[in-house]
């Protein structure tokens, strides 16, 4: 569905499930050193979960990574923002 968005808004396509500062993570675009995770209720509830995927975002932000963590919902209802959002993100 990130990558149905991606397209339909014109946006350069992300590597997908790509190995960075020793994560994987969902979606990247290396020069700008964006990365987008996207999280679905299912697999990311839960207080260990929860802590979990704020330290990997630590540890991104500290490898000198932007993350950008989006729920499955805002994928599925906010499409137009967080195409502008990650548009907005990638000219930085």
């Amino acid at each position: 569905m990130f990558l149905r968005l991606c397209r339909d808004n014109a946006l350069p396509a992300p590597q997908v499930n790509i190995h960075v500062a020793g994560l994987e993570v969902d979606f990247l675009w290396a020069r700008q050193r964006l990365v987008v995770e996207t999280d679905g209720y299912r697999y990311h509830r839960g207080d260990t979960a929860f802590e979990k995927d704020r330290s990997r975002d630590l540890h991104l932000r500290a490898a000198g990574y932007n993350p950008i963590r989006l729920s499955y919902q805002q994928v599925r209802s906010e499409s137009n923002r967080i195409a502008e959002l990650i548009a907005r993100e990638l000219t930085r």
